[in-house]
């Protein structure tokens, strides 16, 4: 960021009603690459409703305005919920009664748990609707601002290492757009996505492709992103890597050997050995047959000892990681001499 800038803010107020409008019609955004995915629960969405009808506080929004567009830096969970909520997606569970207003004018508390917004009483659907949140957004933000902003209305909170290491990365997008690959989508759940493994396994693979000596630790691979562009070459070196060990999983008929591929710690492990088999001109056949003889350990994941001691804990260190790299490397190159020695 450069030095002595000031930053401009300014602040509105939207009820939830302009929240629900303003997301249909995508003026409000979640498209940074900072944003954090979907997590909360419907008990905890539930407390946010209860939160808003009792007067308990709620912090504020925080935005980019670009355009007429808001691209939220803070705030997703809260949003989400209350969108979800006004459009009849959950009910409401786990909280205490609320006071809500007969037609004489009169209160009385009210359980509203397993209701859906449109169940609950006029008077309380009249509150919720009119209730304003307090909005704080910057306008001409450049994207290192805009990171800085997550990184510093985050600190402190609980964020996942992934979660802080994307908000530091200098090539986020090209992480997020190589993380999209089918093949994510069958090596990892759901859940494994909201934290962000598949751009983890990406970040992961560019350091052990491009470094002698790569450590996966949080402490080296945070500042290493940081500094790193993926240029136009990486991604598609890295998309070729990924498109093999997809089509490779569908070969290897060992299911165990094949399972074991698509794990985070053995996935990035073989990319190297991936990009060789590719620049040699092995077939993916040929390649499938070395990954069911490496990866066909009975009680540990390889028939490698050297690997195997390496693959659990402290699996990110520099040690771990090159013993594990040149393992591969050492029973790839032996199985395919040996092939060529049998021809």
């Amino acid at each position: 960021m450069e030095e002595n800038k000031m930053l401009k803010k300014a602040n509105l107020d939207w009820n939830a009603r302009q929240l629900c409008r303003l997301v249909q019609k995508k003026e409000i955004k979640f498209d940074n690459a900072v944003q954090r995915g979907l997590v909360w629960d419907a008990q905890r969405k539930s407390l946010l409703i209860h939160s808003m009808l009792s007067g308990y506080p709620i912090p504020p929004f925080y935005a980019v305005k670009d355009g007429g567009c808001y691209d939220m830096l803070d705030g997703k969970q809260r949003i989400n919920a209350v969108v979800d909520f006004m459009e009849g997606k959950f009910e409401l569970e786990g909280i205490p009664e609320v006071e809500a207003e007969n037609e004489d004018g009169s209160t009385d508390m009210a359980d509203i748990n397993t209701l859906y917004f449109d169940e609950m009483e006029e008077s309380l659907r009249d509150e919720l609707s009119a209730y304003a949140f307090t909005v704080y957004y910057f306008e001409n933000a450049t994207d290192e601002e805009t990171a800085e902003m997550f990184f510093r209305l985050n600190n402190g909170k609980a964020l996942s290492a992934i979660e802080l290491t994307r908000v530091k990365a200098k090539s986020m997008d090209a992480i997020q757009e190589l993380g999209k690959h089918d093949l994510f989508r069958s090596a990892l759940t759901e859940k494994a996505f909201e934290r962000y493994t598949n751009e983890d396994i990406v970040i992961k693979s560019y350091a052990v492709l491009h470094e002698k000596e790569p450590s996966l630790e949080t402490k080296y691979i945070r500042p290493y992103m940081a500094e790193v562009e993926l240029t136009e070459e990486d991604q598609v070196q890295l998309m070729e890597i990924y498109d093999r060990i997809l089509a490779v999983h569908g070969l290897v008929e060992d299911k165990k050997a094949a399972r074991r591929i698509l794990t985070r710690t053995h996935l990035v492990s073989i990319v190297p050995v991936v990009w060789q088999s590719i620049e040699e001109g092995r077939t993916e056949k040929e390649f499938a047959g070395w990954v069911s003889a490496f990866f066909a350990g009975k009680k540990s994941a390889s028939i490698s000892s050297v690997y195997n001691d390496c693959a659990g804990s402290g699996s990110a260190k520099k040690d771990a990681v090159r013993k594990r790299l040149d393992e591969t490397a050492k029973h790839y190159g032996a199985f395919f001499h040996a092939d060529a020695k049998a021809v």
